[in-house]
């Protein structure tokens, strides 16, 4: 800027800005083809409404320094100083624009009539690209791009050219039309490529802002046209470069593997994104997610293994899945216990028997008529995992990848939540899943008989409340302090109330800290002043047994209830009356329980107190997963038909299947998508 511009600048209340077009450049705007109309540039009539006007274009070619309100001011002020001046019209013709960014869409109209008719010119120009504008925004694109097609290619005054520019690829995109959504693409291209040096970036960002709303389709062919033909169809660099790093935008925003290998293919002319996305999109483009493949007798596993509130419970579930597949190789073929059981009062034996006969799914459970083959190393049955964190936004790129490694069959979901998302991609994908943790939701094909790929193993919440409210009344006559699993807490009202048929108080987690060394890591105390009598536990066993040891420690009377998750024998404890949830063969409170071969195997490897209800879980999804890859060939598959095909065996296999269980006495999904159980209440403090 001259030493004059900068004070002119400072005179007008105005920051330093770049040198603008001078009145007399108007005049230039004179081009016309043979036969049309010579246009007619506007003039200011006074030198003074011309330096005037010459401030308000600069100003309004520098919006990252000048708002816009300010400009609009400059504008009010020219019209009412100048009212007869030659460029009025132009002026009035600007304020409809700023008019219509603030969505004043009477005044931009009103505006517009005090510009009146100009036959031709600048200003004409600068009108009807406001009409058009005016046009687009009432929804009435069509017309819009009436108007302003006959003016392709022939702006050259900046303001007006990009105002028409702009106006014409958001025109263009409003119409509804495919091929106008390509010809955007065209008109910005050439906007792009007029651009004179000093409006170059804030052209560039506009292009990008409005290549964000076009489709991914017409991104993608507009790309593939680019790459095709480069620079002899006429497309620029920098539209090239809008276009793919959007693109690349899109894969990474959505975890679209395949479209990453697209904008990485070597042979289409790899686009070079730069920085932390670029080596973003190379891992997600050499990944293998998005591949549809079987490999084999591959079977998939799913864990939030990195989130904490989850990550006991993804350590039970694999305990269970190696154990089922016989990993690491040997552990199964340990010896059984040998010694007997230490004996029982008569009255233990007696409520043991008792137990049994009230829960008789136990006894039949224990019927070894359906003992499963055992897994061998030649079975080449392959295991791949995958780790979501427990982050919504992961599960379906997660399960994906899992597909790209070739698995038949998956095993997922620990909580409600991911439950719903992986019974809705397993009905999108046709891809069989056994999920371990029901639905909060009814999953695809619940407890019908079909077609549905998602088979759910685990046990509604609801289900069991409802038979520990039915059987343990102490549960009911007051308000029950909630000992729950950290993944559960934003799920549990934190202030207590009606949680499923009960009344509770605020939750405690599994998971809470000794405020003091010695002292209870759970409120006893403040359970003693609400004389608390009756606490509801559904976090793990060992949580359970800690609960009961501080309570029978600090003389607490009262009733302790077990979901399946916590269920357990604990140690006695003095004054505590423990009921417990139990399905299959949990909690094992009987020793004829452990006469079962692989079951006292387990015991033997791991101890009683590691066979909890997601190591079950765990055991039975692997265990029914292992038998439906047995029916399958072990052959790989690329092609589509060919996949779909496998997979629908697998899913008919699956849902026919008929395997001793250790979390239900059901022997399978008969043809159901949700897996038949009883649930029973048993009494676990008599002594």
């Amino acid at each position: 800027m001259t030493r004059r511009s900068r004070s002119s600048a400072r005179r007008f209340g105005l920051a330093a800005v770049p040198v603008a077009i001078s009145v007399a450049a108007l005049a230039a705007y004179a081009c016309s083809a043979p036969g049309e109309a010579r246009p007619v540039a506007s003039f200011a009539t006074t030198a003074a409404a011309g330096m005037d006007f010459a401030l308000i274009r600069e100003a309004w070619q520098d919006p990252e320094h000048i708002a816009r309100a300010q400009v609009r001011a400059m504008l009010e002020r020219y019209v009412a100083t100048y009212p007869k001046d030659g460029l009025v019209p132009t002026a009035h013709a600007l304020l409809a624009f700023l008019a219509m960014d603030e969505n004043e869409l009477a005044r931009a109209d009103a505006e517009v009539r005090l510009a009146g008719s100009h036959p031709t010119g600048t200003t004409a120009d600068l009108i009807m690209t406001a009409r058009a504008r005016w046009l687009r925004l009432h929804g009435r694109s069509a017309e819009a791009m009436t108007l302003l097609r006959p003016n392709v290619g022939k702006n050259v005054d900046p303001i007006v050219r990009n105002l028409f520019q702009e106006e014409l690829a958001l025109a263009a995109l409003g119409t509804g039309e495919t091929h106008d959504k390509y010809e955007a693409i065209a008109y910005m291209d050439a906007w792009l490529q007029g651009a004179g040096e000093e409006e170059r970036e804030a052209t560039r960002a506009k292009v990008a802002a409005i290549v964000g709303k076009l489709p991914r389709e017409v991104l993608f062919e507009a790309l593939r046209v680019m790459r095709s033909r480069g620079g002899s169809y006429g497309y620029g660099k920098e539209m090239f470069k809008i276009v793919a790093a959007r693109l690349a935008s899109l894969a990474l925003q959505d975890g679209d593997a395949e479209l990453a290998r697209l904008l990485m293919d070597p042979d289409a002319g790899a686009i070079a994104v730069e920085g932390d996305a670029g080596i973003a999109l190379a891992e997600l483009a050499t990944s293998r997610r998005g591949l549809n493949v079987i490999e084999g007798r591959t079977i998939g596993l799913l864990l939030p293994t990195e989130n904490p509130a989850l990550r006991d419970e993804s350590a039970e579930v694999l305990r269970g899945v190696m154990w089922a597949l016989g990993k690491p190789r040997g552990i199964r073929q340990l010896l059984p216990m040998t010694s007997e059981p230490a004996p029982r009062s008569k009255a233990r034996a007696a409520q043991d028997a008792g137990s049994l006969t009230s829960c008789a799914r136990t006894a039949e459970a224990e019927d070894a008529s359906l003992t499963s083959d055992e897994p061998k190393d030649d079975d080449r049955i392959q295991l791949v995992t995958r780790d979501d964190s427990g982050s919504s936004d992961r599960t379906e790129s997660s399960l994906d990848e899992l597909v790209g490694q070739g698995a038949s069959v998956i095993v997922a979901a620990l909580d409600p939540d991911t439950a719903e998302r992986v019974a809705t991609w397993s009905a999108s994908r046709n891809v069989p899943v056994i999920i371990l943790a029901a639905p909060s939701a009814p999953a695809p094909g619940s407890k019908t008989r079909s077609s549905g790929f998602g088979f759910v193993l685990g046990e509604s919440r609801v289900d069991v409340e409802t038979a520990l409210a039915r059987d343990v009344p102490d549960l009911l006559k007051g308000n029950v302090a909630a000992v729950v699993d950290a993944s559960e807490l934003s799920h549990v009202p934190a202030a207590g109330g009606e949680w499923g048929p009960f009344k509770i108080q605020p939750p405690v987690s599994c998971d809470a800290n000794t405020p003091h060394a010695g002292d209870p890591r759970f409120p006893v105390a403040s359970w003693e002043k609400a004389s608390t009598r009756a606490w509801l536990v559904t976090g793990s066993p060992s949580c359970a047994r800690d609960l009961i040891a501080e309570l029978s420690t600090h003389a607490r009377n009262g009733t302790v209830a077990l979901t399946l998750e916590a269920a357990s024998e604990p140690p006695p404890a003095r004054g505590v009356k423990v009921m417990t949830a139990a399905a299959g063969i949990l909690p094992i409170v009987s020793a004829s329980i452990l006469r079962d071969s692989e079951l006292s195997r387990f015991v033997a490897a791991f101890g009683a107190p590691r066979l909890t209800w997601w190591t079950a879980l765990g055991r039975d999804a692997a265990t029914l997963a292992r038998r439906v890859v047995m029916t399958l060939p072990t052959d790989n598959l690329t092609a589509p038909d060919a996949v779909a095909k496998r997979r629908d065996l697998a899913q008919k296999a699956l849902a026919k299947l008929r395997v001793r269980l250790w979390s239900t006495e059901a022997r399978g999904f008969d043809g159901a998508s949700t897996m038949a159980r009883t649930i029973c209440v048993l009494n676990l403090a008599a002594r």
